[in-house]
């Protein structure tokens, strides 16, 4: 169960890379590294702590400096300077997991790929992503997941579906695409005693027209990608109508779902993200989003499908450049508002990502 942390502050954006400087000193690094390489069972973890404080610091602070560089880029390369940041910074979580990054050459490459030649009637939002047996990517996969990348391996994803995935996007992707995928959802908090508690869970009954309306289907599938065991959902129907508690929660326009929690030593579950499931996601600002699986193969951590996204348009700048250059000042491309939306995002979002990873807590930068 990870601890959700509001940091309030004038500058949120500031102060979210202020943070990144717990890892600029070795040795708050060093004893950084080496609790984590004990926690997963590393012999040698001091050792282990020792050879990598300097790569892993140096990861940290080429990343700053690209992400940096890029908020004052043109757009004609700004992705390419995004997409080595979070290249950068995807390898710093890599060797807190693999304390022998790079085993091997097989692992320094990219591990992705998109078309090669790009069509005359080029779309971006159509253009395709395919994960390659081995690679920066798949290794990530692997170690952040505790699946084997051949789960993955030689998947192919259309940007418009994993844009779809990402719930600050969402206004952008519904205007352009008049679609939706992702659905915002409240949630009440109900102390029983001090070892149960439950927490309500208003779904808008749109979600359902994903399981062909069927609630108990939705129940069924919500628990099928459940990890926390002891969880349990109870059965989807409308809360009691008399219960004053949540009399403003209800409406005729969603489901509600309880969420009981059973022997959990918190004083406060609103503190904390108790969702370790696929389906229920999080945006930079702490808001919960469901999103119903419909494919199996979009079950990807989130900062892999910003990376994959980034990846594509970093290929765009420096091997498409002529393409490239016509996307952003012809006029004429339906792409350029969903990609400017994209790279916004991406500042604000990747490293916030990378940081939760890293603390493992989820870290919301408020504004005061």
């Amino acid at each position: 169960m990870e601890l959700i942390k509001h940091l309030k502050s004038e500058r949120p954006y500031q102060e979210m890379w202020n943070t990144f400087v717990y890892f600029e000193s070795e040795p708050t690094t060093k004893e950084f590294l080496e609790k984590i390489y004990i926690k997963n069972g590393y012999d040698e973890s001091f050792k282990y702590a020792f050879l990598n404080t300097s790569k892993f610091i140096y990861f940290i602070k080429q990343s700053k400096e690209y992400f940096h560089s890029a908020e004052n880029s043109n757009i004609l390369v700004k992705p390419l300077l995004i997409y080595y940041g979070m290249m950068n910074l995807i390898k710093a979580i890599v060797l807190t997991k693999d304390p022998d990054y790079p085993r091997n050459s097989g692992v320094l490459r990219h591990g992705i790929t998109t078309r090669k030649l790009k069509k005359n009637n080029y779309s971006f939002r159509d253009d395709e992503i395919k994960i390659q047996k081995e690679g920066l990517l798949p290794h990530f996969y692997s170690l952040v997941t505790n699946h084997s990348s051949d789960k993955i391996e030689g998947n192919k994803y259309q940007i418009k579906e994993l844009i779809s995935l990402l719930p600050e996007l969402q206004t952008s992707y519904q205007r352009i695409f008049q679609q939706q995928l992702l659905y915002p959802i409240e949630i009440s908090i109900e102390n029983h005693n001090k070892k149960t508690q439950t927490l309500m869970l208003r779904i808008p009954k749109k979600v359902l027209q994903f399981f062909n309306q069927d609630q108990k289907k939705f129940c069924k599938d919500l628990n099928l990608y459940n990890q926390k065991k002891d969880f349990t959902f109870s059965l989807c129907q409308n809360v009691d109508q008399q219960n004053i508690e949540y009399s403003k929660f209800l409406s005729e326009d969603a489901i509600y779902i309880d969420y009981l929690i059973k022997n959990e030593n918190v004083n406060n579950l609103s503190y904390y993200n108790i969702f370790q499931n696929p389906m229920i996601i999080q945006d930079f600002k702490g808001n919960y989003f469901i999103k119903p699986i419909i494919d199996t193969k979009l079950i990807l951590p989130e900062l892999m499908i910003y990376y994959m996204i980034m990846y594509n348009l970093g290929m765009l700048c420096r091997y498409e450049t002529e393409l490239w250059g016509d996307i952003n000042f012809s006029f004429t491309s339906e792409d350029m508002y969903i990609i400017n939306e994209f790279i916004n995002i991406s500042l604000r979002k990747f490293p916030n990502l990378v940081l939760n990873l890293l603390f493992n807590e989820i870290l919301v930068f408020d504004s005061i």
